[in-house]
């Protein structure tokens, strides 16, 4: 029998070895602090998340270097889980595998009519577990960046390069599946011995799914995994950019007010592969091969713009910025199994932030999306909403946390946490975050001079 296992293993294992669509490429200091930068970030890390920070707050004359900043978090829908492990732990499929042997090899009506029941029994239990297995998604999102900023007043500068990389994988469990276990479970209710079985192979019901497959034929029961048309869904897109941010601050009305622009050169990759269960048990099949022989590119320019201005002797800051100013939709090559493709979109951003750098060595920040952003492919929206603190401890030690909520989703909320150290000129950064459906980290080794 086919394994339903296999509709996530193999996806799993393979996204695990790669990296919604982001907002920044998870610095250190912004996933500790709630996923805020927009006002609040280093001027390291400026470049990425709002160029005008490159030309606010107190003159500086020195140079920030970041090589480099990783970081990886995992999605998965809690319920879903629990589907997918309770159809590993209940072990359905060894048990209806077990359950027809059973009927075919019963003595006695009795015996017949206990393995019926246990067919029933993990049938519907698994219907039930896939049901919620359903176009439920999990995403690895995986991230990396080195930068070399100069801020200035007059002109602050910034040179980076990023990669954000962005797999979702989903299985399909199609309506033809859960007819053809629906079909099955209705044929044995009313048959409770095997002269019963072997009359009824005459009758109308003696069939199965939308193709209506024979469920006995000469008294044999046919195994009911050999027409399944369910898939799993396994696409990705990594977003490669280079670019150079440059900020200055103006007069405006009175007051001074930073301006960045960021051009950049993007190259999106994309991964798209449809496996079929029969794929999935077909010990020749290489999922890696087949996303590998799928990969497309694309290549464009792109431009980041910001807006940051500061208040009560630059100690606090208010930012804006517009990321990818030019939105574009790309699609996927075509699936090798299938001949299907999926377009998916790099979608312009907007997000707004404050942050106060209060006294004792503490700075509070809040980031909010302005946009309602989409997933690549799979998942829901996300608008989120993000506050956080940091201590700075003689500037030796940074402790930070804060939170984060999605406004399209009132469920999805998670907290974060992180530390970082000076030494020197050296500085070294951990975080983390986690939820209910979500769990990830970030590190990064900086040099400031």
């Amino acid at each position: 029998m086919i394994s339903h296992k296999k509709l996530l293993l193999p996806a799993l294992a393979f996204s695990a070895s790669l990296s919604a669509q982001p907002f920044a490429p998870m610095d250190t200091r912004s996933m500790a602090m709630g996923d805020t930068g927009v006002a609040s970030a280093r001027p390291g890390a400026a470049g990425l998340f709002n160029p005008a920070l490159l030309s606010t707050g107190k003159e500086t004359d020195h140079v920030h270097i970041i090589v480099p900043n990783l970081g990886l978090s995992v999605f998965a829908d809690p319920d879903a889980l629990d589907a997918y492990n309770d159809i590993e732990d209940e072990e359905y499929l060894d048990e209806i595998d077990d359950a027809i042997e059973a009927m075919e090899n019963a003595l006695t009506s009795s015996q017949f009519i206990s393995a019926k029941n246990d067919f029933t029994d993990n049938a519907n239990g698994l219907n039930n577990g896939l049901s919620d297995l359903s176009e439920q998604p999990f995403r690895i999102n995986a991230a990396a960046f080195a930068a070399i900023s100069a801020p200035r007043k007059n002109l602050g500068l910034s040179a980076f390069t990023s990669t954000n990389a962005t797999i979702e994988t989903s299985p399909n469990i199609s309506d033809c599946d859960d007819q053809l276990l629906d079909d099955y479970i209705n044929f044995f209710e009313g048959i409770n011995s095997q002269a019963e079985l072997i009359a009824a192979e005459a009758s109308p019901e003696n069939q199965a799914g939308c193709n209506n497959t024979p469920i006995v034929t000469a008294g044999d029961i046919a195994d009911p995994t050999a027409d399944l048309t369910s898939n799993v869904l396994v696409a990705g897109v990594t977003v490669t950019e280079i670019g150079v941010a440059l900020a200055k601050e103006i007069r405006l009305f009175g007051h001074n007010v930073a301006l960045g622009v960021t051009p950049k050169l993007q190259t999106i990759t994309s991964y798209y592969a449809l496996p079929s269960v029969q794929d999935l048990d077909d010990e020749d099949y290489d999922l890696a091969d087949d996303l590998e022989a799928s990969e497309n590119e694309d290549n464009d320019v792109n431009l980041d713009l910001g807006v940051a201005t500061t208040f009560m002797d630059d100690s606090i800051t208010l930012g804006l910025v517009i990321k990818n100013v030019i939105a574009n939709r790309y699609k996927t090559s075509e699936s090798s199994s299938t001949g299907q493709y999926a377009t998916f979109d790099v979608d312009t951003q907007a997000r707004i932030g404050v942050a106060w750098d209060a006294p004792m060595g503490l700075t509070f920040a809040a980031d909010m999306d302005l946009t309602k952003n989409k997933p690549y492919f799979l998942g829901e929206d996300t608008q989120f909403l993000g506050a956080g603190v940091e201590w700075d401890i003689a500037n030796l030690v940074r402790l930070r946390g804060g939170m984060r909520s999605n406004l399209a989703d009132n469920d999805d909320q998670m907290l974060t946490a992180g530390v970082g150290f000076n030494i020197v000129v050296v500085h070294f950064d951990l975080a983390a975050q986690f939820s209910d459906n979500n769990v990830g980290g970030a590190l990064q080794l900086g040099v400031e001079f």
